[in-house]
């Protein structure tokens, strides 16, 4: 317990190499049959772990507190956008995901879109946000056919395993979505290497991102996807105008 040292709130095992080649087997060998699961069954699952993460809202804001050294309210908000994300997600799965889009075709042809899942996701979360955005990134994944691989921070594995728990409880079968504390290296050298890796999804530092970046690029022929949400620099700025130049700039770069 971070405000409190001599409280242990619990113990995790941290995955090995070999732990790490059994989640991407099964997780890989879960694919095809969660991609090919109706959007509809899928949406219904992520709506009724919101309906779990609710019920065990207190159990949740616990562990947020304890192994996070989160404030009430904090722990609170965690819980709150988890079950946002599940159902935002779960609504806009079927809209994208349950008919093609007709396009428009200039010279009377039928032009239809359809959307696809990729493969397995990594999903790497932050301490800092142990359940809203751990579950927010797997969601994401999960709703359009993704098998995932879960590996929270290491602050924070309790928080996660217990919303993994309730994201299986919900239908989500244990082959489509893993669970894998693991150390930084290890997820570097043998998960983010690993040719089955179709997208990644990560939060946290600049600098840490940029390496998820550069170990991708230079171990997959084809281009995979990382979407990441960084840590920004505090500007202080005199003026509105200048305020909109800083912001356009941040976007641009």
């Amino acid at each position: 317990n971070p405000s409190d040292n001599s409280k242990i709130v619990g113990q995790v095992i941290f995955a090995d190499v070999n732990t790490i080649q059994q989640a991407l087997d099964f997780a890989a060998s879960a694919f095809n049959a969660w991609r090919l699961t109706s959007v509809k069954y899928r949406a219904a699952c992520l709506q009724k772990a919101a309906d779990l993460l609710e019920e065990h809202r207190l159990e949740l804001v616990s562990l947020c507190i304890r192994e996070g050294g989160k404030t009430i309210k904090d722990a609170l908000a965690e819980v709150r956008e988890a079950v946002d994300s599940c159902r935002f997600y779960a609504q806009t799965a079927v809209e994208l995901f349950n008919e093609p889009k007709k396009l428009i075709g200039p010279v009377g042809e039928e032009n239809l879109l359809y959307q696809y899942a990729r493969g397995i996701f990594v999903c790497i979360s932050p301490w800092n946000f142990p359940i809203a955005i751990f579950i927010g990134q797997i969601t994401a994944a999960l709703s359009a056919g993704n098998s995932v691989i879960a590996k929270p921070a290491s602050q924070t594995v309790l928080s996660a395993m217990r919303c993994i728990q309730l994201l299986q409880q919900a239908g989500i079968p244990e082959n489509t979505l893993q669970f894998l504390p693991c150390s930084g290296k290890l997820t570097g050298q043998y998960l983010l290497t690993d040719p089955r890796i179709a997208g990644v999804a990560f939060t946290g530092s600049t600098e840490t991102a940029q390496f998820i970046n550069r170990q991708l690029a230079q171990h997959h022929p084809g281009i995979i996807p990382i979407i990441a949400e960084t840590g920004g620099q505090n500007v202080m700025i005199a003026d509105s105008s200048a305020l909109l130049e800083q912001l356009v700039q941040d976007v641009l770069l």
